[in-house]
């Protein structure tokens, strides 16, 4: 392609514009741009290119139109330093001028000035409160000039720069000069293509307008007023591309149904983004960029717009404050600190503007004047919660140095060593600093709650108070919070206790947690179903309440090819503009959305997580929430486990124990977390406050009946294990639980072992030995030990599944005993799946660990185990054992996202309005759309699924609830608010969901990451690979109830020999991959498949020897009967050959006799031929003369067939018409009198006239009218009797025929139809010739066929003859012929029995040898059948292990492995043994 020579386009369009000194002009505008595009920097919005330099070169002419008597090079250094100033970053504006000065040295201009515009700029700023800062409102110009020259305008710049108040203030000015200007904003990213422009139905073809579409044609239409649409979002190569058209010269918006919509003059179409990192350079060309940098602005006219509005005293004694902390504390932090988020520095001033607003809000009520120190300690305390608000544990230290060296003893003075400025805040009536623990209220323990509900109290804490007064400040300045953390440090615990303390007659709230795969439109979704229709186009939560929205995990949805959230999208558009567009008809209105407050939790970014956009981050004031301290920590568990091991209830040794409970497990919790650092493969190793909590939620959930000091003597019931005391007992407990928590979820036996080690080591620190040999055996917990509870008068049962969570006595062996019982149970009960479980020791601990998941509230488990790992199975036992409902979805070609809701609205009313346990079984083969995860994420966290349950169905849903709520809770009221919470609640807490995931390939991780909730909202049971005990277990379970002939002790050490092939096989894939670097799996799927493959194998494989056995006897006894059959066959041909003979004589007498009667026939068949064929010639001769005549005849027919369609083309009508002329035409009445000859009626005399220069017969017509007169003339003409016709009156006709006009078309011009007269005439004399020559032929061709009458008679009478004769003959046939075939089955018989005899004494004499080998061979079946319980087991490991494998690897587990354990334990087995293919 080749490049434009710039220079001269530029040279010849200043000429065009007038420019005399265009050479010189047009050099520097060259020079600088190609300066400009070498050494200034590389921004993705800078444009040096031919649409840029037209718009410059465009403002040129109007300048110098404008201006004539000015310098031209004034004027065009003016242009182009004035046109390019507003797309530049502050950093590359001082270069800029330097270039400009370079080339046009000593010249100075000053900017175009539009003196009204600055003054309406100035009035509107005025009265929105903002400031005249001078950079800021030179934007404002850069934007009208910009306005002025492009119809596409770009106003980029980082957040908090003053984008919005630039757009905003402009169009009001220039309102102001006359002309209304309006701004529609919508967000392109918060939606979809389709949305945005349109989309057309697939299956009606019908159109639907895009929002983008329906605002466009609105403003097209509009011709009272200037309509600006703002596109207020990210920029992206695909939907800008959409709007070339609109930003181009063509200035037209084109949709994909055809629509072009013309941008009105009156139309800008106007661009907000933070940056064009994803603009191509041609979207950049097409549009005027404005660039506004953060330092345009800065924090200081933000500070000064709000202490203008503040009370003047306040104003007065806050300016110092900000000259004094704010510029320097910024510094320090941006050179010396690292905050956990980066936000602008305008956004977090503002922030600051946020608390200080709330934290002054209640002495403005009360009108109290605030002392200079009073406001300086609340200054410098909102000042610490903003500009330090998002530092680190770590890095708070260093802040409290630095703002303590600039604030002296402004600051409180340290309690303790580790305190910050953090730790305080200041007292509302004496303006003190006063440490936050005097704020923590007390807690107290439900003491009369045997199992109290683990989720619901919530102990507070100095985190948790101090950030819920930070929530408090800001919602009361109606400003949005988000706080900021690493997973566990309770952000979600924080938000929820601040929206509790609202009143539940004023104020709801609204839960949302998002994941990776949440998307707009079920925000969208959640919103809308939180709020209804109150007027117009203004939405707000129902009931007249207001509302708090609280966005969980809002940095998690997924960042998309452009770097873009765009579900955060949709949120900063509700933050900002208060509302969302509506995606349902009328399309195109903003729905507005009031009454609402926001808030929001995000995890800390980085290390894979995401952070949200900056645009987002200004709309919120943030606080980073770190990890609880350990006095923190001790504060929380430790009231609680001193409520419920209280002294009054206990004895003094279990108090004690249970008082060091909580620092052991903090101690046990820090040490796993320095260990067990998470890598990719162990993604999922994060130890958060959520397993603290999930241990003592165990702790709580055991009866205390084992601890308890008021038991009678003898009432206390066993511990188990060698556990002899209640402190033992409790000890034991607290080991369960921190198994389960912290061991049950690594993934690998060494991790395991490692926290096991620890908890035995941190045992033996803390307690004396005696204590801790008592819990050196493992004590098992479980809730499913007691029977049912009967009534016993009634016997009604009460309680069909009671859970007491305690230890079982018998240890392992009790729990066998009893699982085994309820197992068999289970497969009664259910008709269609049954249970056949091997409960060795591993499947036993799984099926406890889910057990007690199922006792807990709100226990749900992430199951992680390759298949055939029995997941699923102890799922649905565990569930059965504990009474749930069990379900689990099944996936057909159809099923989507409806019928998913469908299946979880069954389980939630199950859940909610019965009460009872529901197992929620999902597996990973039943994701079938990644969007299932995104719902199971929302169960888990919330509970709350965004479009579940529509606005009808809910209220129904509450009305039905609602007795049972009073039942349950009868002193709560039953509002709308209260009874939705008490369902959800109850759902939450009966709804167990058991994901059963395989940790094979990336997707786990990946889903583990994207949808937070498969970890923080389960506990993990990681299932490790069967150990051999196992394995061995379950070969037992199919090998001994399976049929084999083979020895007890062969079929035992067949079990073992299983157990080790997969445990060779297991070892091998390691080796493999590192000898080869690829991966093979082994599941216990695989095992499973190889023990059925054997079954099959060898049920075939002894069949097939048995049937051989059968097979090798039988043919031993086939050669006994075959002796004695050839003796038995040799008589029987003898009688066989005495039969042949007689009938060979009998046939030869019926020959002779045939022979004879043939003679006689054949000389009457001669006979009769010679007569057919005299007859046959005769007739031949007559259909030739007959064919002759009929060919005469068809040479006249055609002209005959069309005389007599002319004739039927008359009509009596055309008749009477002839006869109604009195003087007809000539040519009428001469073929009248041709008619008149052919049917002999008489005619004038003859004589001649002249026509047309030719003489013709004049017509007689008086005789034709009359022969017209007769009705049936037209008839007579059709039937007329062609044979009559004579020569005498051909002859008679010639003259007339003679006339040239004698003819059909000159007949048919004078007289229509009657013409076919004409043709007639002519028609009758040509078949009379034709008749005249046929006739004779017809005569001989009569006379001929009357001789051939009487031939025909004769010959018949000579063929009936023949026929007699003939069947004679046939009859004599048939009979020989019998004879013959009967003759021929005696040969075929005697010959058949020969051969027969002569096989069988061939085959004897063959086998004679193989009847001793079959003896013996008959003899070895026994061993061969003993071989094959090896065989086939070293096949069946062949098929199931060794695909994966190459040659190498396959012979050496083959030789090495299998073959050789079957030696070593004995297993029969062949020698060399080879596995091929069944050919």
């Amino acid at each position: 392609m080749m490049v434009p020579n710039r220079q001269i386009i530029i040279k010849v369009k200043l000429a065009a514009c007038g420019y005399q000194e265009n050479d010189i002009l047009s050099k520097k505008f060259f020079v600088l741009y190609g300066l400009c595009e070498q050494q200034l920097s590389k921004q993705p919005h800078y444009d040096f290119g031919l649409r840029n330099i037209l718009s410059v070169l465009r403002t040129a002419g109007a300048s110098k139109r404008a201006n004539p008597d000015k310098s031209e090079v004034y004027l065009m250094m003016r242009t182009l330093r004035d046109m390019n100033m507003s797309k530049y970053v502050a950093e590359d504006v001082p270069l800029f001028l330097s270039l400009i000065e370079d080339l046009f040295p000593g010249l100075k201009a000053e900017r175009a000035q539009f003196p009204d515009v600055s003054k309406a700029l100035e009035k509107v700023a005025i009265e929105r409160g903002l400031q005249l800062h001078q950079n800021w409102l030179n934007k404002c110009i850069q934007l009208y000039e910009t306005y002025l020259v492009r119809h596409g305008i770009m106003l980029v710049g980082p957040s908090g720069s003053g984008k919005t108040a630039i757009m905003e203030v402009l169009a009001g000015a220039l309102t102001e000069l006359g002309t209304k200007h309006v701004i529609w904003r919508m967000n392109p990213k918060a939606i979809t293509a389709p949305q945005m422009f349109g989309r057309m139905d697939p299956a009606t073809g019908d159109w639907t307008d895009g929002i983008f579409a329906v605002l466009w044609r609105r403003a097209a239409k509009n011709k009272n007023q200037n309509t600006w649409i703002v596109l207020d979002g990210p920029v992206d190569a695909i939907w800008i591309e959409n709007l070339n058209t609109v930003l181009d010269d063509n200035k037209v918006l084109t949709l994909a149904n055809g629509d072009r919509i013309l941008m009105t003059p009156a139309m800008k179409a106007m661009f907000e983004p933070e940056n064009l990192n994803n603009a191509s350079p041609a979207t950049v060309s097409r549009a005027g960029i404005i660039y506004v940098s953060d330092t345009e602005l800065g924090w200081e006219p933000v500070v000064k717009s709000w202490l203008a509005k503040r009370d003047q005293a306040q104003a007065t004694g806050l300016q110092p404050c900000f000259d004094k902390y704010v510029s320097r504390m910024l510094e320090f932090i941006r050179v010396n600190l690292r905050p956990v988020v980066y936000n602008e520095t305008a956004c977090t001033v503002g922030t600051l503007l946020t608390l200080l607003s709330a934290t002054l809000q209640k002495y403005e009520s009360t009108h109290e004047q605030l002392t200079e120190t009073k406001l300086e300690h609340l200054f410098l305390y909102c000042l610490t919660w903003s500009l330090g608000g998002l530092l680190s544990e770590k890095e708070r230290p260093a802040f409290d140095t630095e703002l303590r060296s600039i604030a002296g003893a402004n600051l409180p003075k340290r309690e303790s060593e580790n305190d910050t400025v953090f730790e305080y805040l200041v007292d509302e009536s004496t303006g003190n600093w006063r440490h936050w623990s005097n704020y923590v209220p007390e807690w107290t323990y439900p003491v009369t709650e045997e199992r109290p509900k683990f989720s619901q109290p919530v102990i507070p804490t100095l985190d948790s108070v101090r950030y819920e007064r930070l929530l408090a400040l800001v919602h009361s300045a109606n400003g949005a919070s988000m706080l900021v953390g690493g997973p566990g440090t309770a952000k979600t615990t924080v938000v929820n206790q601040f929206l509790g303390k609202f009143n539940s007659e004023q104020m709801v709230s609204k839960t949302i947690t998002f994941s990776s795969l949440t998307s707009p439109q079920i925000f969208q979704m959640a919103i809308e179903g939180a709020v209804e229709k109150r007027q117009g186009r203004t939405y707000g939560p129902p009931g007249g309440k207001r509302m708090c929205v609280f966005v969980d995990d809002i940095s998690m949805p997924a960042i998309n090819e452009w770097g873009d959230q765009v579900t955060n999208e949709i949120v900063r558009q509700l933050l900002e503009q208060g509302g969302m567009y509506g995606l349902e008809k009328p399309i195109g209105d903003m729905k507005f959305v009031v009454d609402t407050c926001y808030l929001a939790a995000m995890n800390t970014p980085g290390g894979g997580k995401n952070d949200v956009p900056n645009r987002l981050k200004r709309q919120f004031a943030i606080f980073n929430v770190p990890l609880p301290s350990v006095a923190a920590i001790n504060g929380i568990f430790g009231k609680l486990v001193e409520g419920r091991f209280s002294p009054d209830l206990f004895t003094d040794a279990v108090v004690q124990a249970a008082r060091r409970l909580v620092p052991m497990t903090i101690t046990l919790w820090n040490k796993t977390q320095a260990k067990m650092l998470p890598t990719p493969a162990k993604f999922h190793y994060l130890f958060n406050m959520r397993e603290l909590s999930k241990v003592f939620q165990g702790v709580i959930l055991a009866e205390r009946d084992r601890f308890s000091n008021k038991l009678p003597p003898g009432g206390q019931k066993p511990y188990g294990s060698t556990v002899t005391s209640p402190e033992g007992y409790l000890l034991g407990l607290w080991v369960h639980e921190c198994r389960r928590v912290f061991a049950d979820k690594l993934v690998n036996t060494e991790d395991r072992a490692w926290v096991d080690k620890t908890i035995v080591d941190l045992c033996r620190q803390e307690f004396a030995p005696e204590l801790c040999k008592q819990v050196d055996e493992p004590l098992y917990f479980v809730d499913f030990l007691r029977d049912p509870v009967v009534d016993d008068e009634t016997g009604e049962v009460l309680s069909a599944h009671p859970s007491h969570y305690e230890a079982v006595p018998g240890g392992l062996k009790e729990i066998r005993t009893r699982v085994e019982a309820l197992q068999r149970r289970f497969n009664e009960e259910s008709k269609n799946l049954k249970l056949n479980l091997v409960l060795f020791t591993d499947a036993l601990l799984h099926l406890m660990r889910i057990s007690r998941l199922m006792a807990m509230a709100r226990g749900s488990g992430l199951l992680v185990g390759v298949g055939g790992s029995g997941k699923q199975s102890l799922a649905r036992l565990a569930a059965y054992i504990g009474g749930a409902y069990t379900f689990q979805i099944t996936i057909t070609k159809t099923y989507n996202v409806t019928n998913l809701f469908e299946d979880i609205k069954a389980l939630y009313k199950i859940a909610g309005f019965k009460g009872q346990p529901v197992c929620f079984l999902f597996t990973d083969a039943e994701v079938k759309d990644e969007s299932f995860l995104e719902y199971i994420n929302q169960i888990l966290m919330t509970g709350e699924v965004a479009g579940l349950l529509p606005k009808d169905e809910l209220d129904m849903i509450i009305n039905d609830i609602r007795p049972i709520m009073k039942q349950a809770a009868p002193g709560v009221p039953d509002t709308w608010d209260n009874l939705y919470s008490f369902f959800l609640n109850r759902v939450r807490d009966n709804l167990h969901v058991m994901l059963c995931f395989s940790p094979v390939g990336d997707k786990f991780s990946r889903r583990a990451q994207q949808f937070p909730g498969l970890i923080n909202g389960c506990t993990i049971d990681w299932f490790l690979p069967w150990p051999e005990e196992a394995l061995t277990s379950v070969s037992g379970k199919f090998i001994d109830e399976f049929k084999m002939a083979c020895t007890e002790e062969a079929k035992s050490s067949l079990k073992v020999m299983m157990a080790h092939v997969h445990v060779y096989v297991t070892a091998a894939c390691k080796e493999y991959f590192e000898k080869f670097r690829r991966h093979v799996y082994v599941t216990p799927k695989s095992y499973l498949s190889f023990i059925q493959g054997y079954k099959e194998l060898y049920s075939r494989k002894w069949a097939y020897t048995q049937e051989l056995a059968v097979s090798i006897q039988a043919g031993l006894q086939k050669m006994v009967e075959a002796k004695e059959d050839v003796n038995k066959m040799k008589a029987e041909l003898a009688i066989k050959n005495q039969e042949l003979a007689a009938a060979s004589k009998e046939a030869e007498a019926l020959l002779k006799s045939i022979s004879e009667s043939t003679a006689v026939a054949e000389k009457e068949k001669q006979k009769v031929t010679v007569i057919v064929d005299q007859v046959s010639k005769k007739a031949a001769e007559i259909g030739a003369v007959k064919d002759d005549a009929e060919k005469d005849l068809s040479a006249a027919k055609p002209a005959l067939d069309e005389a007599l369609s002319a004739l039927n083309s008359i009509t009596p009508k055309d008749i009477v018409s002839l006869k109604a002329l009195k003087s007809p035409p000539d040519i009428v009445k001469r073929i009248f009198d041709a008619v008149l000859l052919l049917r002999y009626w008489p005619i004038n005399k003859v004589s001649w006239q002249e026509n047309k220069g030719v003489m013709v017969l004049e017509g007689s017509y008086d005789v034709s009218v009359k022969m017209m007169g007769d009705m049936g003339f037209l008839t007579s003409l059709l039937n007329f009797p062609k044979e009559q016709i004579n020569d005498e009156t051909v002859e008679l006709l010639q003259p007339y025929f003679a006339a040239p006009d004698f003819n059909y078309e000159a007949a048919r011009k004078a007289s229509g139809n009657v013409a076919g007269l004409c043709n007639w005439a002519a028609a009758m004399c040509k078949y009379h010739e034709v008749a005249k020559v046929v006739e004779p032929k017809i005569a001989a061709l009569r006379a001929a066929e009357a001789e051939l009458k009487i031939a025909t008679k004769e010959k018949n009478a000579a063929e009936e003859r023949m026929a007699k004769v003939q069947a004679r003959l046939d009859e004599m046939q048939a009979q020989f012929d019998a004879a013959m075939k009967q003759k021929q089955l005696l040969e075929e018989d005697a010959a058949q029995c020969q051969r027969r005899m002569d096989s069988a004494a061939a085959l004897l004499h063959a086998l004679a040898g193989e009847e001793s080998r079959w003896t013996l061979q008959s003899k070895e079946f026994d061993a061969q059948t003993q071989r094959l319980t090896g065989d086939c087991a070293v096949a069946s490991a062949f098929v199931s292990y060794l695909g994966p494998f190459n040659k190498e690897f396959r012979e050496l587990l083959m030789t090495r492995d299998f073959y050789g354990d079957c030696i070593k334990l004995g297993v029969p087995v062949t020698q060399n043994i080879e596995v091929q293919p069944n050919r």
